[in-house]
């Protein structure tokens, strides 16, 4: 536990409304949809051509396959099943306070974890059945607090990284947050330590903000940074365009767009699909769902999220998306916590 958490937390019931939404990829189950490739898929460019395409609720223009048509009013939440399935317990003992969870592109069936501050620079590797496949110290790094990770593109195409959010600041006394990047080791033969990570120092427009939640987009490798809450119960989304990336200087992020979350309820985690259509947040008990209508997401996030189906967790701070579905996993802080899959309807 970090030792400045000011735990807090509650619960709320978001009305689901009416927005466009996506179907999931079609055959086979989630968890077989895994990439087992050695490089992350070819993602389109973020200079090509957006393509256009129009279903019952919304047109939208991306460089992302477009949504399939589906019945007025409904949203992406309603695609899935409101049963959430027990994958497994995780068995390894170092992950005790699990603050991020990201599916891995190049090894098959495997989650990256990272544990909260106070737990050393470590990145763990669990199995979709929650078996231990690793655990890998990240060297030279001295992890401040660690609270959400992505796996996403970087500077050499066709190359899948991780990026670690060193970003929490429950004092918000931090002048720069940090990230690391480092291309995804491999679990065939996992090494005992990485060295050589990247370091990419982030400052806010104004003043520092405490953070858990992250994301790195799929289409234009954006860095993406989800405040917990303001003392105003607002939440802001900054954004740092991957072409600022400087591994030299501090990159400025800039707000892009902000909401509010009634009765206290913090944002502690993000992820987005692989083909970069649908954005997901969650608090310690709620999940909520956006669906993609624009590159920079400005036009996304001024719309309502709906609110999709969340496990029974006392502190949930780990969400990630099964690679090629809307299938998503959670996971919660605390030893020997199960690793939990919501998929969407058959």
């Amino acid at each position: 536990m970090n030792p400045y958490r000011l735990l807090a937390g509650a619960a709320v019931v978001l009305a689901a409304l009416a927005t466009s939404c996506v179907a999931p990829d079609s055959g086979g189950s989630p968890l077989a949809e895994t990439a087992a490739a050695s490089s992350l898929a070819p993602l389109p460019s973020a200079t090509q051509a957006p393509t256009t395409s129009t279903t019952t609720t919304t047109t939208t223009t991306l460089g992302v396959p477009a949504p399939p048509e589906l019945a007025e009013g409904a949203t992406v939440c309603d695609l899935y099943a409101s049963e959430v399935d027990e994958l497994g317990t995780v068995a390894s003992a170092k992950v005790v306070e699990a603050s991020g969870i990201a599916a891995s592109r190049t090894n098959h069936d495997a989650y990256w974890v990272v544990n909260d501050s106070g737990n050393g620079a470590v990145l763990h590797a669990v199995g979709a059945d929650g078996s231990e496949l690793g655990s890998i110290d990240i060297d030279g790094v001295l992890g401040f607090d660690w609270e959400d990770l992505a796996v996403g593109p970087g500077p050499e195409p066709g190359v899948s990284y991780v990026y670690v959010g060193d970003i929490g600041d429950n004092l918000r006394l931090r002048s720069t947050i940090t990230l690391l990047r480092f291309p995804e080791p491999d679990l065939t033969d996992p090494p005992a330590a990485l060295s050589g990570a990247a370091t990419i120092r982030l400052t806010y427009p104004e003043s520092p903000e405490d953070s858990e939640a992250m994301w790195i987009d799929p289409i234009t490798g954006d860095v993406f940074v989800v405040t917990k809450r303001q003392s105003d119960g607002r939440a802001v989304v900054y954004r740092a365009p991957a072409s600022t990336l400087d591994l030299d200087e501090p990159v400025a992020m800039t707000a892009i767009a902000e909401f509010t979350h009634p009765d206290n309820v913090f944002v502690t985690a993000a992820d987005v699909t692989s083909d970069g259509a649908v954005l997901a947040m969650r608090g310690y008990n709620e999940v909520w769902m956006w669906v993609r209508l624009d590159l920079g997401y400005e036009e996304t996030l001024a719309a309502e999220p709906c609110m999709a189906p969340s496990p029974d967790e006392i502190q949930g701070e780990a969400i990630t998306f099964v690679p090629g579905s809307l299938a998503y996993v959670t996971l919660s802080e605390g030893s020997a916590k199960p690793l939990n899959l919501v998929s969407p309807l058959p």
